[in-house]
């Protein structure tokens, strides 16, 4: 590149010129003995926006304008007044570094001597988005074998966090200055443009503070931006992971819970019919096996009721021919005192008793048991009566009952 660069004690560059009229410090603890740096309103914006539109690599160019002194300032400093900028082309860049090619130092050059024929570069510009505002080593060796002259600054731009500072040689080290001065019709309107003052005050209070660092330095400091950018986004990830996770494990308790509870209501459902028809499958064997007892007692009474009418009959059939007999043989009655006496015999026979043994089962009751033996529920009095029974409820299972039946 053909860069007009011009040791510091050749004057004939620096320009007699007051400071404009309607500049504003941006920065923290204006020190009037710092090296003061004026841009333009329009410049600064213009610069802004350009390494604002690529957030995944660094862009550049060089700054452009005059090297002044303030015929009234009693050291008679030189200053910078910025008012233009070269935008570099054909650069190779990264989202951690910028190379100006052969390429771009001759097309700065071109643009210079063509726009800007009584201008000086006064420095170069770049940004680092997402890596705050510091010079990097390679940054650093850009600045002292490209820029080196004493009145040459690098102007460090954040577009993602809108962060700015200016870089210049001190002593024989980049330090960073405590601010710079903005001019050319400065209105409050006109200061969200370049950023709230305040907050770049509070952003620059490393006041004093020299920025300059060797390789070793400079790698770490590098290092540790990068590594903590990756940590916080590794953590956010890391979050985000673990708020997925427990989404997904709270939604599978819910499915899990939800099945189980509609599992226990079916159980317990089909539990409950079980029980039911349990107990109506009870109540048939039970009427059943009442049946089946009925059945039995009722062929008993049967044969009783088919057996004694004959034994009556053949008991009259023999008194008749009794009465025949004597009547043949006499021709009138004998005697009338037999056919009584056979006819209270019989009634004796007719009411003979048997006594029965009979276990009480479960399910039994008095009522049942009479219906059992004499197909009528209302004869178990005489069954309390003869097993000394004081109430209904006095039996029980196992229990063995004197029956008493009638023949």
């Amino acid at each position: 590149m053909k860069i007009d660069i011009q040791d510091s004690s050749d004057k004939e560059f620096v320009k007699v010129s007051d400071f404009p009229f309607d500049f504003k410090f941006i920065g923290s603890d204006e020190n009037p003995e710092d090296f003061k740096i004026f841009i333009k309103q329009e410049t600064l914006k213009s610069i802004d926006d350009y390494l604002s539109s690529d957030l995944n690599n660094e862009l550049g160019g060089v700054l452009v304008g005059d090297v002044c002194k303030n015929s009234e300032d009693e050291n008679c400093k030189t200053y910078i007044k910025i008012d233009n900028l070269i935008i570099a082309k054909h650069t190779n860049s990264s989202l951690s570094r910028l190379t100006f090619t052969h390429e771009t130092w001759e097309y700065m050059n071109d643009v210079l001597e063509k726009d800007y024929p009584d201008k000086k570069i006064l420095g170069w510009f770049h940004s680092h988005p997402g890596h705050t505002v510091f010079m990097s080593t390679f940054d650093i060796f850009i600045q002292e074998n490209f820029f080196n002259m004493d009145y040459m600054t690098a102007y460090v731009f954040d577009p993602t966090i809108k962060e700015r500072g200016f870089f210049y040689k001190k002593e024989g080290k980049i330090i960073r200055s405590n601010g710079y001065y903005l001019y050319d019709n400065f209105n409050n309107n006109n200061e969200e443009t370049i950023g709230n003052i305040t907050e770049i005050k509070e952003k620059a209070k490393i006041d004093n503070e020299i920025i300059f660092m060797n390789d070793k330095e400079d790698s770490g400091k590098s290092i540790l931006n990068t590594g903590l950018t990756g940590f916080k986004n590794n953590l956010i990830l890391t979050i985000l992971f673990l708020n997925l996770l427990l989404l997904i494990y709270m939604i599978y308790n819910f499915i899990d819970l939800s099945q189980k509870t509609a599992t226990k209501e079916a159980v317990s459902k089909e539990i409950s019919e079980i029980k039911n028809e349990n107990l109506k499958l009870k109540e048939r064997l039970d009427e059943f096996i009442l049946g089946l007892e009925l059945e039995k007692a009722d062929k008993k009474l049967k044969i009783k009721y088919d057996t004694n009418p004959v034994e009556s009959n053949e008991n009259i059939n023999s008194t008749e021919e009794t009465k025949t007999a004597d009547t043949d043989q006499n021709g009138t009655e004998v005697n009338n005192s037999n056919e009584k006496t056979n006819t209270n015999h019989t009634s004796a026979n007719s009411e003979e008793v048997i006594i029965v043994k009979y276990t009480v089962k479960p399910g039994d009751s008095l009522e049942k048991i009479s219906i059992l033996f004499y197909k009528n529920n209302r004869k178990f009095e005489e069954i309390m009566k003869l097993n000394n029974l004081k109430s209904k409820a006095d039996i029980k299972i196992g229990q063995v009952l004197d029956i008493p039946e009638i023949k």
